[in-house]
C-alpha cells in the first residue's frame, strides 16, 4: 500500500460552532484514537484529505508537530446531501498489525458476454480483506474479458493479496454476466412462435368426418 502523509494541527475547541469555523477556513475537524493512548483532537487540510480519500486510500501517516503516527480512516461523516465531508475519525495502527478492511474490486477490459448482448452485474464492489496494515492493497484488479453469458467471478476466483485473506464466503458472487431483458424477450418470442396454418388445408377432424 502506498505511503501517504498529511499534516495535522491540534484543536482545542469542540462543538458544532467551532467545527463550522474550521470548515469555513478550509480545515476538516478530526479525532485520533486507539492503541490505549489519549484521544487527540486535530484538524487538517480539507482538500488534501478529500483527494486522498476519494482516491480510494484509507491508510496514511498523520504528522502532528514532531510526531508522526500511522493511521487508518475509521469513519467519515458527510453532510445531509452526502457531498461534503464534515468530520473524520482516525485509528492508530502499527506496521504489522492485522486489520480487516473493505477493498474495492475493479474490472479490466470488457467481457465478451457484453458484446453478445449480455449485461455486466456487479453485486459486490467491495470485499473484506484481512492482513497486515501495509499488505492490504488499495484495490483488487480482475480481468473480465473472457467472461461470457451466464458466467460469474466469485470471491474464490479473486487474486489473493500477499499475506492477506478474504473474510467473506468464498462462493459469494462478485460479478456476473446476465442476459439483457431485450435478449430474453426475443428468445421467448422465438420459442413461442407456432407454425402458421395453411389456408385451404382441411383439419384432421374434418377430413375424418368426410371419410
Amino acid at each position: 500500500m502506498d505511503s501517504f502523509v498529511l499534516d495535522a494541527e491540534p484543536r482545542s475547541e469542540m462543538g458544532s460552532r467551532a467545527a463550522r469555523r474550521l470548515r469555513a477556513d478550509g480545515l476538516l475537524p478530526a479525532n485520533i484514537y486507539g492503541h490505549k493512548e489519549d484521544n487527540v483532537l486535530v484538524c487538517l487540510d480539507a482538500k488534501a484529505f478529500r483527494l486522498f480519500f476519494e482516491g480510494g486510500h484509507r491508510i496514511l501517516t498523520l504528522r502532528l508537530g514532531a510526531k508522526s503516527e500511522r493511521n487508518v480512516v475509521k469513519a467519515v461523516q458527510y453532510d445531509s446531501m452526502g457531498s461534503h465531508i464534515l468530520h473524520v475519525d482516525f485509528t492508530r495502527i502499527s506496521e504489522h498489525e492485522r486489520l480487516e478492511m473493505e477493498v474495492p474490486v475493479e474490472q479490466i477490459g470488457i467481457p465478451k458476454g457484453v458484446a453478445s448482448g449480455g449485461v455486466l452485474e456487479f453485486p459486490l464492489k467491495d470485499v473484506l480483506v484481512s492482513g497486515p496494515a501495509d499488505a492490504i492493497p488499495e484495490r483488487i484488479m480482475i480481468n473480465v474479458e473472457a467472461l461470457d453469458l451466464g458466467q460469474a467471478i466469485r470471491i474464490k476466483g479473486l487474486p489473493v493479496p500477499d499475506q492477506c485473506s478474504f473474510v467473506q464466503d468464498s462462493e459469494q458472487v462478485v460479478l456476473h454476466i446476465t442476459a439483457s431483458r431485450a435478449t430474453e424477450e426475443t428468445d421467448v418470442a422465438e420459442g413461442d412462435a407456432s407454425q402458421p396454418e395453411v389456408i385451404g388445408k382441411p383439419k384432421a377432424d374434418e377430413e375424418a368426418a368426410e371419410s
